[in-house]
């Protein structure tokens, strides 16, 4: 883990605990550089505000002006959404993470498909009535950059932010290999024992960078959230935004932009929290760790920051298999808590301690104990997934199918003919790979009827390199049969917010398409 403070514009306290490669007993330095997996989202609107400053945008532009190719299932937000609506999480449409993010942080789909994924989003709810997080709309918004700018978005982010902040520890590509100091990924055991995982496969240049891809060290995110409390105070005391005096040519000219509340969190509610830009907006005292699993694993969130007075809070979590990460700014004093973390614990450390961290940079009257809320929601991750397997073995018939398994063998297509799932028989009995790749198999045990369910153990689950996920449904794959014809498609409900899921048509028999 990698902590940095600021206060009152200036890096007040570092601190570095663990190891980068555990293996090598290689420690933690304020360079080391991490996957930052959400806190990316940011950069993006950044970007984008750097693009409507200079008018080549607005915020307020339809989708389908800029990027006509990303169409939507839902025809008002196919005809109306904006920019601002992809930036504010307030599309209402699903987000289908199990589409692009598969076992050992690999990726399965290509830039150039992501407008493809875009149009299979189906609508949870309508636009702009509430706010669900969503990945793949902020990949649409790296491909709006693109189409604008005529640069690879990592590019475009490099010349405008990167760059003029002196941001050399902040990754945009593995072409030509990792940085020197770069940690290792690690996940955690049932036993709380650390497993290590690969590094996430997206970065700034390839599908979702947009949305998560660049790595960094504590010590270059700093810059850029100096930089941002500087330019706004600036802007706030005389009406100008000027950042860097010297070069009389400022990064960033106008970032309450990027802070403006686009869509509110929460309703009914007794405190404000809206998103922004790539940031949660909310008033201290609140509760923070929405974009993180932790509200998953406690009763209740507790509130941060008792006692002080009303202030201004900007904040993010991040997190990939082998990552997470938390940063608050406090614009007001020109503060800052950075925590970045290279293990999936069994909660999310790094909120745990950035909010630790914030209750003792303000001196709360009342502090919380984050010591007992991280041994509790640990306990609770187990005794959730525990608690998950009963349920996928209810219901369970003894025996086999009715028909034979080779049956069910073929190459089965769906989400607009880019996604494949090829069913195969092995030694075992069958198999589902994922987008027909041997790094995406798993064994497949017949249930009940039709229906069959891919589930492991938690840590076969890590070995994988997966994301912990407590809905059962997303375990099951039912096939579809017709008189005279067989079997002739799946349903997998690869996003639980849609229980009906999706269907995949069976092309052909055989050993699959083996993409």
């Amino acid at each position: 883990m990698s902590i940095t403070v600021v206060d009152h514009g200036e890096t007040i306290f570092q601190h570095n605990v663990g190891y980068r490669d555990l293996d090598k007993k290689e420690p933690v330095t304020s360079d080391t550089i991490f996957p930052i997996a959400s806190l990316t989202k940011s950069f993006t609107g950044a970007c984008l505000n750097r693009l409507r400053a200079e008018e080549t945008l607005s915020f307020d532009d339809p989708i389908q002006r800029l990027l006509p190719e990303a169409k939507s299932q839902d025809p008002i937000v196919a005809e109306t959404a904006t920019v601002a609506d992809l930036l504010g999480h307030r599309t209402g449409l699903q987000r289908a993470d199990n589409m692009w993010l598969g076992s050992n942080g690999e990726l399965l789909f290509n830039r150039d498909q992501t407008t493809t994924v875009f149009r299979q989003l189906r609508p949870r709810a309508s636009l702009r009535s509430q706010f669900l997080y969503n990945n793949i709309c902020y990949a649409i918004l790296g491909e709006i950059i693109i189409k604008l700018t005529g640069q690879p978005y990592h590019t475009y982010l490099k010349e405008n932010i990167l760059d003029p902040l002196n941001m050399t520890r902040t990754v945009v590509t593995h072409e030509g290999g990792l940085l020197e100091n770069t940690s290792k990924a690690y996940s955690t055991l049932d036993n709380g024992e650390p497993y290590n995982v690969p590094l996430p496969g997206s970065t700034a240049a390839v599908a979702m960078g947009s949305a998560g891809g660049l790595m960094s060290s504590t010590n270059d995110l700093s810059k850029y959230y100096k930089a941002l409390m500087s330019s706004w105070r600036i802007k706030a005391q005389s009406g100008k935004a000027s950042l860097d005096v010297e070069e009389k040519k400022p990064v960033f000219d106008d970032v309450s932009w990027l802070f403006a509340p686009l869509q509110i969190m929460e309703m009914p509610a007794f405190r404000d929290k809206s998103y922004a830009t790539g940031w949660v907006r909310s008033q201290l005292l609140t509760t923070v760790g929405d974009i993180g699993v932790n509200p998953g694993l406690v009763d209740a969130m507790p509130l941060l920051a008792h006692g002080i007075d009303l202030r201004l809070a900007l904040w993010h979590q991040g997190s990939l298999v082998g990552a997470t990460s938390f940063v608050m700014l406090l614009p007001e004093t020109e503060s800052a808590v950075v925590v970045l973390t290279n293990t999936m614990a069994l909660n999310d450390a790094a909120d745990w301690t950035g909010q630790l961290l914030v209750e003792t940079l303000l001196d709360s009257l009342v502090r919380n104990n984050y010591v007992r809320l991280a041994s509790a929601s640990a306990e609770r991750a187990l005794k959730k997934y525990a608690e998950l397997t009963q349920k996928v073995e209810e219901g369970r018939k003894s025996g086999k199918p009715d028909r034979p398994l080779s049956d069910y063998v073929g190459s089965y297509v769906g989400f607009g003919g880019i996604f494949c799932i090829d069913v195969v028989e092995g030694d075992s009995g069958l198999e589902v790979l994922f987008q027909g790749r041997e790094s995406q198999k798993y064994r497949l045990k017949h249930h009940h009827d039709e229906t069959f369910t891919w589930f492991t153990t938690w840590n076969e689950q890590i070995e994988k390199g997966r994301f912990i996920s407590f809905d059962p449904a997303l375990y099951f794959i039912r096939f579809e049969a017709e008189e005279g014809r067989g079997v002739v498609a799946l349903n997998w409900v690869h996003d639980t917010a849609i229980p009906e899921g999706d269907s995949f048509v069976k092309e052909r028999d055989g050993k699959g398409l083996g993409k």
